[in-house]
């Protein structure tokens, strides 16, 4: 019995082997290959990167460098002769900091190979790899003999082999599939929240059962470490899963509001057209102004989303013309007083409509206030100065100027030194001067006059 749990335990350790560096390959190949490197170049790689050898070559090294650097150089430096062991050090000291950099330039080569952007992305397959499997090669000291029962020592063996097949098989499943898609995408992800923790367990516990090793300390006792670090191996895995899950449900939130966002300008710009395509003369006019308003609002220093409010708010500063017959728009005689007095209500029927979108409350600003002069003269409430508000003064400089850059029945768009030499003479009358500079500056920007009908 006890020879044949012996060679089971061999061979699950081959096979264990054998499926992790298979994982690790279906891991790498579904969250970054891209269908035109060479399977088979991975797979060699993914062999490379197994992590017996990589703890064999770790453990060596730190052993080698311990003994002949560490234990001559105190005598040299003390000037007497210390412990094997304290001069020794530990080696798993060195082994850890070793092993970990082995996964690093492992992982950096596979993802250089594989052509990854994002390095850290392939780090945390490897680390989580490497710290599964470093927990089951440091599953037991080999002297359980000297303890318990042999049966009993291979018996703990191949549970703990079956304890990491469990780890790796829940790792690709709850972790690596939804993984794969994060991945696959462009968001932007804190990856210290990924690689810090595997990386500080595998340090922890390389020196904590490599100490235990060294020192031969209870069988049961490293058993029990092993539990707990396998513990703590099944935490890692579902902690990293509703991480990246919460990620896939930030990233959806936020295109659908993208989405939202975008359906939204693009309904408010249909809406500008169909208020445009009343007046042969003005069509593309709310949407020039909505241009004009955000290029003013950038030149000014606003934010990002106070310059797209303040767009928005310019492509539907003429909704209410909605309400004014088409006769009176599309009139090539100048206007009566009465047909002047429809005109000017195009403000007040333009902020009740706006008003309604309870959402977008600030909408309705530049609808209603558009048409107000810096010195009080203007309609429909007569405001002045500071007294308007800001985002409607904008509007008011972006629709002048498009009014006299456009075509009209009874005259072409005027050239842009009639149109500076307007803005310059209506500065602190017509304009908030600070405001009006602003758009001479984007004036003299547009050497070419290209801001024009």
């Amino acid at each position: 019995m006890t020879e044949r749990l012996g060679i089971i335990e061999i061979g699950t350790q081959l096979i264990y082997y054998v499926f992790s560096s298979l994982m690790l390959f279906w891991a790498l190949w579904k969250c970054f290959w891209d269908g035109k490197r060479n399977r088979i170049v991975l797979f060699i790689l993914t062999a490379l990167s197994n992590s017996m050898i990589g703890l064999f070559l770790a453990v060596y090294g730190g052993i080698s460098f311990s003994m002949s650097v560490i234990e001559p150089l105190f005598p040299r430096v003390l000037g007497y002769s210390m412990p094997y062991r304290i001069a020794e050090v530990n080696p798993f000291l060195i082994a850890g900091p070793l092993y970990i950099a082995r996964i690093l330039f492992m992982a950096w080569l596979c993802g250089k190979w594989l052509k990854v952007k994002n390095y850290s992305s392939v780090l945390f397959l490897f680390l989580m790899f490497g710290a599964v499997d470093i927990v089951a090669i440091f599953r037991d000291s080999g002297n359980i003999n000297e303890i318990v029962h042999p049966e009993v020592r291979y018996i703990i063996s191949i549970v703990g082999m079956i304890a990491a097949f469990v780890s790796l098989c829940l790792f690709y499943i709850l972790d690596v599939k939804p993984f794969s898609k994060l991945a696959k995408v462009s968001a932007k992800v804190n990856w210290k929240i990924f690689n810090i923790p595997p990386i500080v367990f595998i340090l922890v516990y390389t020196i904590t059962a490599g100490e235990s090793l060294s020192n031969n300390e209870n069988e049961l006792l490293l058993f029990m470490l092993f539990l707990f670090s396998t513990m703590i191996i099944f935490l890692f895995i579902w902690a990293f899963y509703v991480i990246i899950r919460n990620i896939h449900e930030t990233n959806e939130a936020v295109k659908a509001k993208e989405e939202v966002k975008t359906l939204s300008v693009e309904v408010m710009e249909a809406l500008a057209h169909t208020i445009d395509a009343k007046d042969e003369y003005t069509r593309g006019h709310s949407v020039r102004v909505a241009k004009y308003s955000k290029m003013l609002a950038e030149k000014l220093g606003l934010s990002k989303e106070d310059c797209d409010n303040v767009y928005y708010m310019g492509l539907l500063h003429d909704i209410g013309k909605i309400g004014v017959p088409n006769e009176i728009i599309n009139s090539k005689s100048k206007l009566t007083e009465e047909e002047y007095a429809v005109i000017k209500t195009h403000p007040g029927v333009g902020y009740g409509i706006l008003d309604e979108i309870k959402s977008r409350p600030d909408l309705s600003i530049g609808a209603r206030w558009h048409h107000e002069r810096y010195d009080g003269k203007g309609y429909p409430d007569g405001k002045a100065g500071e007294d308007i508000p800001f985002f409607a003064r904008i509007i008011a400089v972006a629709d002048s100027y498009d009014a006299m850059t456009s075509n009209r029945s009874y005259r072409h768009y005027l050239t842009q030194d009639a149109v500076r030499s307007e803005i310059q003479k209506n500065e602190g009358t017509q304009f908030d001067p600070k405001i009006a500079e602003c758009m001479i500056e984007l004036m003299a920007e547009d050497k070419n006059f290209e801001m024009h009908e």
